[in-house]
C-alpha cells in the first residue's frame, strides 16, 4: 500500500520561511519518492511505464549542451540521470507495476488539488 503526502520543506538555518516549498511524497515498495513539481512526478510516470529501460550512453553533444565544454572534468553524479540513481528493485515487474500505480495516484491527486 502507498502512502502519499505533501510535505513542507524546511530550510537548513532553523529559519521560517515566507515562501513555504512543499514536496510531493510518494512512500511504495520500501522506497520514497520526492518530487519538487508535478512536471518531475510525470517524468518519473513516463520512465515507470516503459518495461524496456533507455540506454544509460549520453551523446557528447548533449553533455556538451547541458553541461558545458568542460564537461569531461566532471565525474560522478554530475553527468548521471536522476533515473540512473534509482534502486534496481524498483525495476522487476511486480514493484514497477506498483510504483506505477502509486505515482498515477499521487499525480491525479496533485492535479485535483486534494493532496
Amino acid at each position: 500500500m502507498a502512502r502519499i503526502s505533501k510535505e513542507l520543506v524546511k530550510r537548513h538555518d532553523g529559519k521560517a520561511s515566507l515562501d513555504p516549498r512543499y514536496v510531493i511524497v510518494v512512500r511504495v515498495a520500501s522506497f520514497a519518492f520526492r518530487f519538487e513539481t508535478v512536471e518531475r512526478l510525470r517524468e518519473c510516470i513516463k520512465y515507470y511505464e516503459k518495461k524496456a529501460r533507455p540506454s544509460s550512453r549520453i551523446a557528447a553533444k548533449t553533455l556538451a549542451a547541458d553541461l558545458g565544454e568542460d564537461w569531461r572534468e566532471l565525474r560522478g553524479w554530475d553527468v548521471e540521470r536522476w533515473f540512473e540513481r534509482l534502486s534496481m528493485y524498483l525495476l522487476e515487474e511486480p514493484k514497477r507495476q506498483k510504483v506505477l500505480k502509486a505515482l498515477s495516484t499521487a499525480l491525479a491527486l496533485a492535479e485535483t488539488g486534494k493532496l
